[in-house]
């Protein structure tokens, strides 16, 4: 097998396993409880807000600054009193694709679950969330109304080769990447090389 045959492998391999897995931390994030005061730092007004990826727990301002710096974190809000998170940060991790987004103070948000808002759409089935059958209000563009319920059809399909997906294409192990063109040496002489001397002609 030649290398750009193993390099194809690789990759189909890659989208296999995005087909099937999901962060392992996605499920517990999604169960956690947000903006309770923090015991650690007992501010006033100051509260889990924030989400670190690595620790797996809520934290506040004053944690990310301290013990959970450099870690991935994930900043939480509120809307009509349910807990979203800013769309753009979120695909980062995840395939948010069929997620219904919600305008936030001028951000797309996603809600981590159902909000109370959404409705019953029991008798126009077309235009229900596939999982809470909560109404959506783009039918043709989105079929979850949270992060929450794409993760349960996630779980419950039968075949791992359709929608939805979860996990995110991540790019090709660093050995398997084209190496990068070696930039063009420059070269520090501040004048140009003189020709080829040459001798003058004997008589």
């Amino acid at each position: 097998m030649n290398a750009s045959s193993s390099k194809k492998v690789n990759k189909d391999e890659q989208v296999a396993q995005c087909k099937v897995h999901k962060p392992k931390w996605l499920e517990s994030f999604l169960r956690k409880t947000f903006f309770d005061l923090c015991t650690a730092h007992p501010y006033r007004r100051n509260e889990f807000n924030k989400y670190c990826i690595n620790c797996n727990l809520p934290v506040c301002q004053y944690c990310v600054a301290s013990t959970h710096r450099h870690h991935k974190i994930l900043k939480i809000y509120r809307h009509v009193y349910k807990d979203v998170v800013s769309l753009s940060a979120m695909e980062k991790y995840i395939d948010c694709s069929q997620i219904q987004p919600f305008k936030c103070n001028k951000r797309l948000v996603i809600s981590l679950n159902p909000l109370p808002h959404s409705g019953s759409a029991i008798n126009n089935e077309a235009s229900a969330c596939n999982t809470c059958s909560r109404k959506l209000t783009d039918p043709d563009s989105y079929r979850y109304c949270s992060i929450s319920c794409k993760v349960k059809g996630f779980l419950t399909k039968a075949n791992d080769s359709v929608p939805p997906f979860i996990s995110i294409r991540s790019p090709p192990p660093q050995e398997e990447q084209d190496e990068p063109a070696e930039p063009p040496k420059l070269s520090l002489r501040k004048y140009p090389r003189k020709g080829t001397p040459s001798r003058a002609p004997f008589f």
